[in-house]
Parts: structure tokens; C-alpha cells; sequence
């Protein structure tokens, strides 16, 4: 939610410097230096953290530190508190020395249930890129501008503000319905409105080698697709784009960091994919043809997510892994979610409230 709050400020600013002449477009470059200036100059009253301080001997000065971050700790507790450190500490360390990071590397290609759970985390991740919501964050100006819009920076606003108030909904939505459903409608709606928005631009007077509106106006197909380019982005944030990141609960402890490292490193190469040949697409294969592209992917996204992904609402963290020890655990984690169901009715009725 933060992210999304500040893409919007940041085109909100955009919009703002848009018809500045000059030192506008600069203007803009410094503006965004300024939280990285604030906060480094908040990290001088920053303390360091109590881990690291007992990694390193200095357990006095943890205890300062965790004095600083409560307040209303007596010694004991603090010292009991660097204990429990020291003792993570050592569980950590003896879990690495145990395991080479070559083992747990090969652990994910080698060990089939690891590799099926990075594999769905990796794969979320994928379509969120491909899918062709970065396009729109990136390009959401030229494309208001291709289909007619005077002001098309601040048309594009509407794009970051929609991002946001549907990442706002997704707290409210997805531990409610679970992680599957919200993916089986969103991807869905995101394949729909891609497919309309290429049908759309099939009416619209482009100049497919400049990229230049060829009439003077916004008529009904400009205005259907700024509508399923909203529409899009309502999914998208409600849906995938969250879920994308929180994917990394599927993947077993012993080898979530490498895990989330290639989530991440999935997550960046897709981007800069998508983010290098959207203005390519847009002349070579015509506007309804990169979009029709992306509705490709979308819908084999949402195949995918329909025949193969597991509802892990509520499960504890060894109950999924237990889930992809059955295939890639649907029909297993389906079950599961009945019997718990079930479970909670029978307690609930021999309990009551």
C-alpha cells in the first residue's frame, strides 16, 4: 500500500511539472531525492540492531539499544531477550554450516515437492509482470496520448490512483476469500479487459509507425479503453500483485531465502522484459496486438492458476508444505479446507461461543 501511495504522489507530481517548460522534467528528477535525503538523515538517530550487536560480542550496547526500543523493560527482561538472541543465533548459524548454499540450491531442483512450491511462487510472480501491468505504470502516458487525450499525464493519474485504492481493498479481501479464489476472479478480469481493450484500439486511427492518433478527438473507443485499462488495474491490485509477493509462504523454510531471491530475480527480469518491448510491440504487431498478446497471457496464467493452485487460507506453514507432497497439492488442499471447515463447526457446536 505504501509503494502504490507513492506511485501515485510520484504522477501526481509528473502531472503537476507536465507543462513546465525548461527545468521541469529536472524538477521532477529532484524532488524524488528528497525522501532518500530525509531518510538518511533519520538513520543518524536510528539504532542498531540487537541482532547484529550480539552477532558481533557487543551485548552491552544490545542491551542499550534494547533499552531505547522498550522503554519499560527491566534488566532481567532484556537480558533474557539477548539470550533468546544468542540461542537463535546459534540455530541459524549450525543451519548453514549444516547445509551448504550449493545443497539448499540443489535442494529446489532436485527435491520435486520444493521444486513444485518455488515453481507456483515463481510463477505467480511471472504473470504479474507479463501480464502487462507495468506497461501501463510506465507507458500509461503515451497510451492516453496515443488514443486522444489532451492531458494525458493527468488521465494517468487515474491509473495510480486505482492501483492504490484496490491495493487498500486486497487487505479486506485476501485472507477473507484465500489466495486461489482471489487469484480465479482477478486473472480472469485482467484476460477480459485486455481482450476488449485490443478489440477497441482495432477502431482507433493509429499510426502504427509513429504511434500518432491520426484524427483529432477521443471517441467511444478512447473512452472503452481508459475504462479496461481501470478496470484492469483494479484486478491487478486486488489480485496478483500482492499475492505475487506473499507467494513466498508456499516455499519450505530450509530454502525460503533462496526461494525469495528467485521470486525477486523472477519478478525484475520479467519487468525489464515487459518494459523493453511494449513501444516494439506497439508498432510491430499494432496496438490490439499487444494487447491481445498480454490477454494471452493472462488466460494461460489463469489455466494454470485454475488446474494447479492450492488454497493455503489459513494452513500453517508445515501443513503447506505437506500440500505439495500431493502433486501440486489442489485436490489435497481442497480436502483439507472441507475437514477444517467441518472442524471448526464441530468445536464451535460443542463449545458454543
Amino acid at each position: 500500500m505504501s509503494v502504490t501511495f507513492g506511485q501515485l504522489i510520484a504522477s501526481a507530481i509528473g502531472a503537476g511539472f507536465a507543462h513546465i517548460s525548461g527545468p521541469g522534467w529536472r524538477a521532477t528528477v529532484a524532488i524524488g531525492a528528497a525522501p532518500a535525503i530525509g531518510l538518511g538523515a533519520m538513520l543518524l538517530w536510528c539504532p542498531e540492531s540487537p541482532r547484529q550487536l550480539v552477532a558481533h560480542g557487543k551485548h552491552e550496547i544490545a542491551s542499550d539499544v534494547l533499552a531505547r526500543i522498550y522503554p519499560a523493560s527491566t534488566e532481567q527482561m532484556r537480558r533474557d531477550k539477548i539470550r533468546s538472541i544468542e540461542m537463535s543465533i546459534e540455530e541459524a548459524t549450525s543451519s548453514v554450516q549444516a547445509e551448504s548454499l550449493w545443497t539448499s540450491f540443489k535442494r529446489i531442483f532436485t527435491t520435486p515437492e520444493t521444486g513444485r512450491a518455488v515453481f507456483t511462487a515463481c510463477f505467480v510472480m511471472a504473470l504479474s509482470q507479463l501480464g502487462g501491468f507495468n506497461t501501463l505504470m510506465y507507458y500509461s502516458a503515451t497510451l492516453f496520448s496515443i488514443v486522444g487525450f489532451n492531458n494525458a499525464t493527468a488521465v494517468a493519474i487515474t491509473v495510480s490512483g486505482t492501483n492504490f485504492i484496490f491495493s487498500i481493498v486486497n487487505l479486506f479481501l485476501v485472507d477473507k476469500f484465500g489466495r486461489r479464489i482471489l487469484l480465479t476472479v482477478t486473472v480472469l478480469g485482467m484476460a477480459v479487459c485486455m481482450l476488449i481493450a485490443a478489440v477497441a484500439f482495432h477502431y482507433i486511427p493509429i499510426d502504427t509507425h509513429t504511434l500518432e492518433l491520426e484524427s483529432q478527438s477521443v471517441g467511444w473507443p478512447g473512452i472503452v479503453v481508459l475504462v479496461c485499462i481501470i478496470c484492469y488495474v483494479a484486478c491487478f491490485s486486488s489480485g496478483v500483485a500482492t499475492i505475487a509477493w506473499i507467494g513466498t509462504e508456499l516455499i519450505p523454510l530450509e530454502v525460503r531465502a533462496l526461494g525469495t531471491m528467485l521470486n525477486t530475480v523472477t519478478c525484475w527480469s520479467t519487468n525489464i522484459i515487459i518494459a523493453s518491448t511494449f513501444l516494439s510491440m506497439m508498432k510491430g504487431m499494432t496496438p490490439s496486438g499487444a494487447f491481445g498478446f498480454y490477454c494471452g497471457i493472462c488466460f494461460f496464467g489463469w489455466i494454470f492458476i485454475v488446474c494447479f493452485y492450492p488454497d493455503v487460507k489459513g494452513m500453517p506453514l508445515e501443513t503447506i508444505r505437506e500440500v505439495f507432497r500431493h502433486g501440486f497439492g489442489r485436490a489435497y488442499s481442497k480436502q483439507w479446507q472441507k475437514d477444517n471447515k467441518h472442524t471448526k463447526k464441530v468445536v464451535h457446536q460443542t463449545f458454543g461461543h
